[in-house]
């Protein structure tokens, strides 16, 4: 018994001989255009190739979508470029995303929840033009952000000491109670 006692003791430890003293705190905020969050649609064509981004997740209205383009052949960022994107859904949206950076080019887009948009577009360089049906887009409703996903270290930690300690409080009375009957004739 007292081998056993000694076991669970050196469990329950573990955990907490395992910490380095680091302060985890609360974990940093989702960021929503990570590779997780985003959704991507895109299409090669005979001059460029064009991946589009937006949030997988939102509220509707105003969405930031990012268009990436580059050469087809050697995959070089497209500086310079005239980027059109039409979205065709519940209604048709032309946009002209300006040029953050060479070949990323930023667009603001009205997406309602839950509405598909068929997105085609159309690159022109100097004389090279391609149009491009890269799929469509969407917004998913938002997700609940509260304890119920992930939940935290802490508490993971206090719901195994509880626990370990219910479980020796009946492993000591289970004992106990084998003494006395061995005791009483």
């Amino acid at each position: 018994m007292r081998r056993l006692c000694s076991l669970l003791f050196c469990l329950l430890a573990a955990p907490v001989l395992a910490h380095g003293g680091e302060d985890h705190g609360e974990a940093p905020p989702a960021v929503s255009s990570s590779e997780a969050e985003a959704h991507v649609v895109g299409a090669t064509g005979d001059v460029f190739e064009v991946v589009l981004k937006h949030p997988r997740h939102g509220e509707g209205g105003k969405t930031p979508l990012r268009v990436f383009v580059a050469e087809a052949d050697t995959n070089a960022p497209v500086s310079g470029a005239e980027v059109e994107l039409t979205l065709t859904g519940p209604t048709v949206q032309a946009l002209k995303p300006r040029m953050d950076s060479p070949g990323a080019y930023q667009a603001e887009a009205e997406l309602p929840v839950g509405a598909e948009f068929a997105v085609v577009a159309t690159i022109t360089r100097g004389e090279a033009v391609d149009v491009l049906a890269l799929g469509v887009v969407h917004l998913e409703p938002e997700e609940s952000t509260g304890e119920h996903g992930g939940g935290s270290s802490r508490g993971w930690l206090l719901g195994a000491v509880v626990g370990g300690v219910g479980v020796l409080a009946a492993l000591g009375a289970w004992a106990r109670t084998r003494r006395m009957r061995r005791a009483t004739p």
